[in-house]
């Protein structure tokens, strides 16, 4: 099952697990310039991976921050890992 990452609160009963956060970047190259795509996909597995190992089933009030310098660009992002205790949870979190 993948681990859904959403902007809002989770609905339905649920048990907060732990804050998460992870760090994704992208640096400029010889032929390319920093790619804020890469550094976000990066830092949404960082948060998944993390929420994964805690057992997790979504990372919920997920925010980002984005930092473009010269030569790179940082996200962070952090959420909270939350494990779903009924099936009253419906829709396409992801």
């Amino acid at each position: 099952m993948a681990i859904s990452l959403v902007t809002y609160p989770p609905q339905g009963a649920h048990v907060v697990l732990e804050i998460v956060a992870a760090v994704g970047f992208s640096k400029d190259g010889i032929f390319r310039a920093p790619d804020l795509g890469i550094a976000m996909q990066a830092c949404r597995a960082g948060l998944r991976l993390r929420a994964q190992e805690l057992g997790a089933d979504m990372v919920a009030d997920c925010q980002f921050h984005v930092n473009f310098g010269s030569k790179a660009v940082n996200v962070t992002g952090f959420g909270t890992a939350i494990r779903i205790t009924s099936s009253s949870v419906e829709g396409n979190h992801g």
